[in-house]
């Protein structure tokens, strides 16, 4: 199969400069500077045909539920068979978050699946969108295993390949993107012998009909108050713990286990993470799951975040909710956490 399914949403990598200078979203001009710089390279694949879709045109820091459900609909459509892989152009502001969720329900396409960023649109000096575009299309045509993945070149010229439950959000002031297994990629070959196919085929895209689950994040830091938020119509909270797997357990009415109690009474699953209830150093954590919180550890937040959206949409809660988080669905214990 000599054929690429390139699928626009939008992002910098797709954007362009208005008249004041800012950056805005154009994915029809980009579907043809992609390809029109594509072809001027100088891969052993410039022949591929691409067919093109663009059910999305937003920058990613826009990117909703309601836009993940677009997304959703247009990769049930597609017919494996008709194709070597799937590239999918999207912003970086939101790019772990997307890579998260592609990771959990794309597994019965078996299909390679790159999503391709860059910190500067195509036709701009020094961007980084057509190399990470080109290591795609190459990778995918040397045979890259059915999988999620992010392509992307560092500040340091060097371009790496991530599992895509492994991303990381980029960081502030920083256009670099990092992962636990990160794989640096040979631009002259992109041949990664070192990527590994999904292990099972879970069918969560077909199962999952619709995105429609009210899911907070927290965040812990110094003089949170948990007494202001509000719970009404909140399915689940993903709360994030500091990197000692900790919150704080003491605050005079106003801590963690307070706002734990609260949402045990309000029925709203509380999912405590990365904490490893059998693994831990300070008598705050132990504190912390004494009051139904649902542990989780091994898995980026954003994968977290993500899956507790699919489980709380599929209808889990509590226990249910927290074995199918803490569930491998497709090879995460090795390289995504699932």
């Amino acid at each position: 199969m000599n054929k690429i399914l390139l699928m626009l949403t939008g992002g910098t990598i797709c954007s362009a400069e208005n008249e004041d200078g800012k950056r805005e979203t154009d994915a029809q001009s980009a579907k043809l500077k992609i390809i029109s710089e594509f072809r001027k390279c100088n891969s052993p694949f410039n022949g591929v045909v691409f067919d093109t879709v663009m059910p999305l045109d937003t920058l990613s820091e826009n990117m909703t539920l309601q836009k993940w459900n677009v997304l959703l609909d247009e990769l049930r459509k597609v017919y494996s068979e008709d194709y070597s892989g799937i590239i999918i152009l999207h912003g970086t502001d939101t790019l772990a978050y997307t890579a998260s969720l592609l990771s959990l329900v794309m597994s019965e396409k078996n299909l390679p699946v790159c999503l391709v960023s860059s910190h500067s649109p195509i036709d701009c000096d020094g961007t980084n969108a057509n190399v990470n575009f080109r290591t795609a299309v190459d990778l995918i045509m040397n045979g890259l295993k059915p999988n999620v993945y992010a392509v992307y070149e560092n500040s340091d010229r060097k371009t790496y390949l991530h599992y895509g439950a492994h991303l990381l959000q980029c960081g502030n002031y920083s256009n670099d993107f990092f992962s636990k297994d990160m794989i640096e990629v040979n631009n002259f070959e992109a041949v990664c012998a070192e990527s590994q196919p999904f292990e099972t085929d879970c069918k969560l895209l077909s199962k999952l009909k619709t995105l429609n689950a009210n899911v907070l994040l927290l965040n812990p830091f110094v003089g949170l108050d948990y007494n202001s938020i509000n719970l009404s119509g909140v399915s689940a909270v993903v709360h994030t713990t500091y990197h000692s797997q900790t919150v704080c357990v003491d605050g005079d009415g106003n801590s963690f286990t307070e706002f734990a109690k609260r949402c045990k009474k309000e029925g709203v699953s509380l999912i405590l993470t990365p904490c490893d209830k059998d693994s831990y150093s300070y008598v705050s954590t132990e504190k912390a799951l004494r009051n139904g919180v649902l542990p989780v550890s091994s898995m980026t937040n954003e994968t977290v975040y993500v899956k507790t959206i699919i489980g709380c949409s599929l209808g889990y809660k509590d226990d249910e909710l927290c074995e199918f988080i803490n569930q491998s669905i497709n090879a995460e214990q090795r390289y995504g956490s699932i």
